[in-house]
């Protein structure tokens, strides 16, 4: 039977963590504030900014309106890629919602700490709008697992653009992340001890091997990589704007690969880590630490601009979010 489903969106509850989990947290937001400003402060230090002034007072508004607006598309290929997830998860939810639903949790994810601040607030979000909890639960994982394959298969594309210095490094990498993604779609195959955190999630790997090929989960791949595809192009017009000596097919690996750095949880959102990952990146086409520091500034910023619409979505939704239909999905 298919009913809409409507749910009123309170404030999360009461965090169950006692003092000792509160105190470890606080410590955990400390150290990624510290991590960030100390990076940000050396990178800027050891920068040579002489001339950079001049490069920056020369960007044509044309070039940095073309990355503003392709990296707005993102939330919309973001959208559906989670969309697709959910379905491949069992539950259809429609594109509107879908939308909604990751703007908000992208506006959120810029003043969290770590990376996936924002993605534990559209997983929230989405539950409470009717999503089962395991329906969501599945869907957040084959969504990472999608943005990781698709970085993957980027840098993949890029490699023969790369100088031949790090090439080997690259492929170790690669090989590394194929590595582990081949663990977690055999996790619950592998003798693991019967501790209460593996016999939560092994249900949910036995899922995901099951629809990670659906026809949904291909579609999703699809939009998760034009996700990255909008970063790479974004990046690209800032590189031409300010006269870098960067082609597109440069930024094949330098991007997907700074994705995947900033994606630790050791910073806030990814700053500082981002910009070391893009110096090191563009140094190996001679791009000077400042102009490389600049860069990855131009895109921070380019990504609060384009969450700042969530928030307002997220006022017009604090009274309801609905228009979810449970409905089961054949993988």
């Amino acid at each position: 039977m298919i009913s809409p489903v409507e749910k009123t969106i309170d404030a999360p509850p009461p965090s169950p963590l006692g003092p000792t989990g509160k105190r470890r947290r606080s410590a955990m937001i400390l150290l990624r504030v510290g991590v960030t400003v100390a990076v940000l402060a050396v990178l800027a230090t050891q920068a040579d900014w002489t001339g950079m002034s001049a490069r920056v007072a020369a960007i044509a508004p044309s070039l940095i309106a073309v990355g503003f607006l392709i990296k707005g598309f993102s939330v919309f290929f973001a959208g559906e890629r989670w969309r697709l997830s959910v379905a491949a998860a069992g539950t259809a939810i429609r594109r509107w919602l879908s939308l909604r639903l990751m703007a908000i949790g992208l506006f959120f994810g810029q003043g969290l700490p770590g990376t996936v601040g924002g993605d534990v607030v559209r997983g929230f979000l989405t539950q409470r709008a009717g999503c089962p909890t395991p329906t969501v639960l599945l869907a957040f994982i084959l969504d990472r697992g999608l943005a990781l394959v698709a970085c993957l298969l980027l840098v993949l594309a890029g490699l023969p653009y790369l100088p031949p210095t790090v090439v080997g490094a690259a492929m170790l990498m690669l090989g590394g992340l194929i590595a582990g993604l081949g663990f977690l779609l055999v996790v619950d195959r592998l003798p693991l001890p019967a501790l209460a955190i593996v016999n939560t999630i092994r249900p949910h790997f036995v899922r995901l091997r099951h629809i990670i090929l659906s026809k949904a989960a291909l579609q999703g791949l699809v939009f998760a990589a034009a996700v990255h595809l909008s970063t790479i192009v974004a990046v690209f017009a800032y590189t031409t704007a300010l006269n870098l000596p960067v082609t597109a097919a440069n930024l094949f690996v330098v991007v997907p690969a700074t994705i995947l750095v900033s994606a630790l949880p050791i910073s806030i959102n990814g700053w500082g880590i981002r910009e070391g990952a893009y110096v090191f990146g563009l140094s190996l086409y001679g791009v000077g630490a400042a102009e490389a520091i600049t860069v990855s500034l131009m895109i921070g910023f380019t990504d609060i601009l384009v969450a700042l619409p969530g928030g307002v979505l997220w006022l017009l939704s604090r009274d309801r979010i609905a228009d979810v239909r449970s409905e089961t999905l054949q993988p």
